[in-house]
């Protein structure tokens, strides 16, 4: 157990900086389906605000913490998923 340990705290910083771009493309496409969802949809949002405004805090913590740190995966799928959150939140206030 401590040489998977030793081995995971060695990892290169690449490879995280790759999977963090990843899986935030993969956060991306998830928002990105939604708002489409959003725009075809007739009639009110089934999305409650606490989700639409609580993601859109999640997003800008994460976007201020890469930018703190300047880990510029975490920075640019996050300024990503905050604007398509923002759209989302958008599309469902405007209905």
């Amino acid at each position: 157990m401590k040489t998977w340990l030793a081995g995971f705290y060695q990892t290169k910083d690449t490879y995280w900086d790759f999977a963090g771009v990843f899986f935030g493309g993969i956060g991306f496409i998830a928002l990105f389906g939604q708002l489409l969802s959003e725009l075809e949809r007739q009639g009110p949002t089934n999305l409650s605000f606490t989700f639409l405004i609580g993601y859109v805090m999640v997003f800008s913590f994460w976007l201020m913490y890469g930018l703190r740190f300047q880990r510029m995966a975490i920075i640019v799928t996050n300024v990503l998923c905050l604007l398509l959150q923002i759209l989302i939140l958008l599309t469902a206030i405007l209905r």
